[in-house]
Order: structure tokens, then C-alpha cells, then sequence
């Protein structure tokens, strides 16, 4: 074989092994019911007119509407009267359905344009807050969260992570206070890491009185984070207090991006060296005069 030859060959070999290493899209499909009934008032009372009346889903994410009423309905994005546009079924007849797929991070609420009684809501959540009206809540004395839509104003998180190794989990320790430094007391939040369109983690943890710190874990990441792979790690608030005194929110609190020292830029400089050793070598050879 030509040193030519051998040099495209270890080329594409070694090329081969880094692409085997990176994650493919895991799309999902999420069913909700239009239950036989929901034509009539009464379904609002008890957030039945579509089942479930909120779903959360990740972006590329698709959600299906099955008419199992006996009337004719529409899924439609907006709020009574006005739809916005962003999807419609029309109307649709029973045991018929509609689907669409979500793909920007947000809160999309829609409801019935036949019977306006029938409100649902679809939260897009990997990667970032949505949005959502946060009001004002007190807790106590020490935490008072409010603002905008995309964050929670008075709340910090501070996250530490293990390095981002290919076949290795990734550790992320979450401290939450306000910005004063006071702890985050009963406060329940959502973690998530995400690398791509993988999504590594998504888990729900809760500060009880005091200053905590509580350790989540990813699942093993299939190719190592790197400036064009980083894990995005994002926290965000859900609810302040238990029981009869839980109040849900919703915000983004704190998001990091997880790129170790030697990441897969560093995998490629290694590709690359080699295969300059490689042709080196044969240019080497070539150039050797024969005895």
C-alpha cells in the first residue's frame, strides 16, 4: 500500500472514532387528551378540558391532541378571544388528532376557539426559564422573589462542577441565596445540563432552612465539553414553601457552561497532530535514499 494510501486511511479511521462519539437528537412525542365532555362547561373547574392541561416538553419535542370528545374542537395558541398565530388545528373532528412540534424555549398557552371554556398551556423548559408572570412572593424575611420573565430577580446560584470528560458523569453542586447572601429557605427548583440536544440532567431539588448546597449528577457524557460542545447547566426556581403555603413560580435563577482544559477541541489538536506525525513519517520515507 502507498504511504499516500495509508495516510487517508488512518485519516478517515481516526476521524471515524471522534464521530461515533458525538450525541444524536432523542425527540419525544407527548399525547393530550380532548376527553369526551370538554364541549360542556364544567371541565375548567377542575383543569380537565384537556388532559393534562399542561405539559412541559423540550424543544424539538412534539405534542399530539386526540379529540376523544364526541364534539368538534380546535387547538388554537393564544388566550380567549385572541389567537396569536403560532398554531391552529382548526377544527378538528372526534377521534382525530393534531400535532405540532415545539422548538423555541417559552410558555405557549392555547385554548378552544368553539368552546373558549377550554384552556391549556405547553412550557418549552430545556436550556432556560419561560416565560411566565413571577408576581411578587415573600418568604419569611428572607427571600422576596419577583420580576421579569426571565428571571428571578433577588435569587443567585452559585454551581460548581466536576470537569466535563468524555465517559465521565458530571457533579454540580447548587447553592441558592438571595443576592445579600441570605439562604434560600423551602425554596423547591429545577436543574437541568444539556450538551447539544442531549439532555444529561433533569432533575427537581429543594433548600430547606439554611444554607445548603445539594449535589445533582449528569449521565455520562458520550463525547467530552468543549467551546463547541459545553454542558449548559441552567437552575431554575419552581415554588417557595410546602403545603397549603406553596406558591409555584417560575424563572431562570442561574445558568453556567461546563468546558474543561481538554475537551474536544483538545481531541481534534490530537487528531490533527497525529495525523501530521503520519504524513511526516511517509514524506520521511519517501525522501530516504535508498542503500
Amino acid at each position: 500500500m502507498k504511504n499516500s494510501q495509508k495516510l487517508m486511511l488512518t485519516s478517515m479511521i481516526l476521524t471515524g472514532l471522534f464521530m461515533t462519539a458525538m450525541p444524536f437528537a432523542s425527540a419525544e412525542e407527548i399525547t393530550v387528551s380532548l376527553p369526551e365532555g370538554s364541549g360542556v362547561p364544567g371541565c375548567e373547574n377542575t383543569n380537565e378540558c384537556y388532559i393534562p392541561f399542561e405539559v412541559t416538553v423540550h424543544p424539538g419535542d412534539t405534542v399530539v391532541w386526540s379529540n376523544d370528545d364526541v364534539a368538534a374542537h380546535t387547538v388554537t395558541s393564544g388566550v380567549p378571544p385572541t389567537p396569536d398565530g403560532t398554531f391552529d388545528s382548526g377544527i378538528f373532528m372526534a377521534g382525530t388528532t393534531f400535532s405540532h412540534t415545539f422548538d423555541t424555549l417559552g410558555q405557549y398557552d392555547y385554548y378552544c376557539i368553539v368552546h373558549p371554556w377550554m384552556i391549556g398551556t405547553v412550557l418549552v423548559t430545556v436550556g432556560g426559564g419561560v416565560e411566565k408572570d413571577l408576581g411578587t412572593i415573600t418568604i419569611g424575611n428572607t427571600i422576596e422573589a419577583g420580576g421579569s420573565a426571565d428571571s428571578v430577580d433577588n435569587l443567585v446560584a452559585d454551581i460548581v462542577t466536576s470537569a466535563g470528560n468524555v465517559g465521565e458523569e458530571i457533579t454540580i453542586d447548587v447553592t441558592v441565596t438571595d443576592v445579600d447572601g441570605n439562604p434560600a429557605q423551602h425554596l423547591t427548583y429545577n436543574i437541568q445540563a444539556v450538551q447539544g440536544t442531549m439532555v444529561l440532567l433533569n432533575d427537581d431539588g429543594h433548600m430547606h432552612d439554611g444554607t445548603i448546597t445539594n449535589t445533582h449528577t449528569t449521565s455520562a457524557l458520550t463525547v467530552a465539553a468543549s467551546d463547541d460542545t459545553p454542558v449548559t447547566v441552567t437552575i431554575s426556581a419552581v415554588g417557595f414553601g410546602h403545603g397549603e403555603e406553596y406558591r409555584e413560580v417560575f424563572g431562570q435563577i442561574a445558568t453556567t457552561k461546563v468546558v474543561p482544559e481538554f475537551g474536544t477541541i483538545a481531541m481534534m489538536v490530537l487528531l490533527v497532530s497525529i495525523v501530521a506525525i503520519v504524513a511526516i513519517t511517509a514524506k520521511s520515507k519517501m525522501m530516504m535514499p535508498r542503500i
